[in-house]
């Protein structure tokens, strides 16, 4: 049976011990436990096997599958977003996803966006807008286009989350978007 999203945190959070360890322990722990890569469906039952509900959750980051309205016209898109909401629409929301990032530059973001985080809290653009990460991650979600319900990842799981390798890029590869992202940050 495969590993769902929770076993390869589990096993890392006993690995630590209940200390808080330093972000390169946990990614030398991802590197070592967790696959290179996860194909299209093991990322769907990573999505399947967790805490899930109909809508995202706002002030978390959630992992769920989405297939783009604009597809045929984006440069590229992300169709495992791992997301943090930050604003209400009536057709869906917009929100940060960290998949643009490389893992040093999520980790980043992360450490800036960890104090702004809570369960169902909405994070003010105003506080997001100085911070020039930020830029690349901001992307529109459209509700008829999400394809699976929402993975709440929880707060203290957070940084593994960041470092599991299940971005998964259309029309462009991984190693692109990242540059990309990386020129429109600074």
């Amino acid at each position: 049976m495969a590993k769902t999203l929770d076993d390869y945190i589990e096993e890392i959070t006993t690995l630590a011990g209940g200390r808080d360890m330093s972000t390169r322990w946990y990614r030398d722990q991802v590197r070592t436990i967790v696959p290179r890569t996860f194909s299209e469906g093991g990322v769907t039952r990573l999505i399947k096997s967790g805490n899930t509900s109909s809508r995202p959750t706002y002030g978390t980051m959630n992992l769920y599958m989405y297939d783009p309205k604009l597809k045929e016209v984006l440069e590229y898109y992300d169709i495992f977003p791992l997301v943090m909401p930050i604003k209400k629409h009536k057709d869906g929301f917009t929100g940060i996803n960290f998949h643009y990032l490389s893992i040093p530059m999520r980790l980043k973001l992360l450490e800036f966006m960890r104090p702004l985080a809570g369960e169902n809290r909405i994070i003010g653009w105003t506080r997001l807008a100085r911070y020039k990460l930020i830029k690349p991650c901001v992307k529109r979600y459209l509700a008829p286009h999400v394809q699976s319900r929402f993975l709440k990842i929880d707060e203290e799981d957070f940084t593994i989350a960041c470092m599991i390798p299940v971005q998964r890029f259309k029309k462009a590869s991984t190693q692109k978007v990242w540059a990309d992202s990386r020129t429109k940050a600074l």
